[in-house]
């Protein structure tokens, strides 16, 4: 977005207007500049419109499994009992539960699944597997731009403990490994795998009825993943998960912006988003409109002078546009509402790419699509059309930047950058942030 301001030839080109005018030139210009301002007025004004997903923010079940596991490993095993095993209570060992992972699963519109495995452990060895289910319903808060994944009381209440079918049979292995080959003679496998199989009721009775109480509360908070939103005006934000490519979550996003054209579907053939990264995917009207609210709240300079240098008293003030399917899609508006007044609609074919962990923005095959200024202004600017090949400008900015996702800091790098079918595509890598 920032690399639109920086077609640095659109301001040389309203500089030559300007010395080719000069103040005898300026008959009949009030007029001009009426329409001229008249224009830039309605062009800040307009609406939105149902335009379907501005932008859809894509994030693989696995990304998000990796940021939780290891404040899941730090919780702590919690010890359990089990009462009526008689003479086997001393084969199964000092039994502990501790959480291993946590796992997403897709889940109805506006919900999704969340399984933690738990391993039971007899003097620190692993006896079998167990796991809770529930479903959770993600917490939107537009206001502070946040997407926090976690449980809550209600799905706390709701989780169903479950075990493997083969648990029984790895318990009762364990088990009857520790009994003395000796004492096997008296205690056939038959009796073990019993006793196991009765042991692992009352074990996750005993588990779900403590952890509720100790563990859950931790895993709750631990487990926690939350997204940061883009900072833009936001309408709604609506949350859908899929089994496709190993199971994703799909942020699907609609600003307040006066945005043309939304997403449209990927055509038949389009590879998959990547299984391994975050991708974000934005129409190009969406891109253009961001631009034209960050100028709008100084997030970015909004005036230029006709050297293309931001200055606040600069005579140049431009705005952004992006006509779906066209050739050169990016427009860019520039008004004087100096006199002599003039405003100049040029087209480019913008491209991104990523060169020596530099995210490279470009504005290529610029082209000269309308001009409203006085005549002799107008001579001026098509004078100008025979530079237009000098119109080919870059910027450069970091690939990488800092984030906290799911309570620790993290890399995130810019892997791939493209713009592809009037769309912006960024695939985002996470990994965790170097030591300062």
């Amino acid at each position: 977005m920032r690399g639109t301001k920086t077609v640095a030839a659109t301001w040389r080109l309203a500089a030559l207007a300007a010395l080719l005018s000069g103040a005898a030139l300026q008959l009949g210009c009030g007029a001009t500049c009426d329409r001229i301002e008249e224009d830039r007025e309605e062009f800040l004004s307009k609406k939105g419109k149902d335009a379907g997903t501005h932008a859809e923010l894509l994030v693989p079940f696995a990304v998000a499994e990796r940021l939780i596991e290891p404040q899941i490993a730090a919780v702590k095993p919690i010890e359990l009992k089990i009462p009526g095993l008689g003479s086997l209570a001393d084969y199964f060992g000092e039994l502990t539960v501790a959480p291993t992972r946590v796992r997403l699963r897709p889940a109805d519109p506006d919900r999704i699944g969340f399984r933690l495995d738990f391993e039971l452990r007899s003097d620190g060895k692993k006896a079998f597997a167990m796991f809770l289910e529930t479903e959770v319903r993600p917490e939107i808060d537009l206001a502070a731009g946040k997407v926090i994944l976690g449980f809550t009381p209600e799905a706390l209440a709701k989780t169903k403990p479950g075990i493997p079918k083969d648990a029984k049979k790895d318990l009762g292995g364990l088990v009857y490994s520790e009994i003395p080959s000796a004492a096997r003679i008296f205690i056939p496998r038959s009796v073990v795998d019993a006793a196991a199989g009765s042991a692992i009721e009352l074990l996750v009775s005993e588990f779900y009825a403590r952890a509720k109480e100790k563990m859950l509360p931790k895993l709750a908070e631990t487990s926690r993943f939350e997204l940061t939103l883009p900072e833009a005006p936001l309408a709604s934000v609506g949350i859908t998960s899929t089994d496709e490519g190993g199971g994703r979550l799909r942020l699907a996003i609609v600003t307040t912006l006066p945005v043309r054209a939304g997403l449209a579907e990927p055509p038949a053939g389009t590879p998959p988003p990547s299984a391994e990264r975050i991708t974000i995917r934005m129409s190009g009207s969406t891109v253009a409109q961001l631009a034209n609210w960050a100028m709008a709240q100084g997030l970015v300079p909004d005036r230029y002078d006709g050297a293309g240098k931001a200055k606040k008293d600069g005579e140049l003030r431009p705005g952004l546009d992006w006509i779906r399917g066209e050739k050169r899609p990016m427009r860019v508006i520039l008004w004087d509402l100096d006199k002599p007044c003039m405003r100049i609609t040029m087209s480019a074919k913008p491209s991104i790419r990523i060169v020596d962990e530099k995210l490279e923005i470009a504005a290529e095959d610029a082209e000269t699509e309308d001009v409203e200024a006085s005549a002799f202004t107008k001579v001026g600017v098509w004078f100008y059309v025979l530079w237009k090949d000098a119109m080919k400008v870059h910027k450069k900015t970091s690939s990488r930047m800092k984030a906290t996702v799911a309570g620790q800091e993290v890399e995130a790098v810019v892997e791939k950058a493209a713009v592809e079918k009037d769309e912006l595509v960024l695939e985002i890598g996470l990994s965790a942030a170097a030591p300062r």
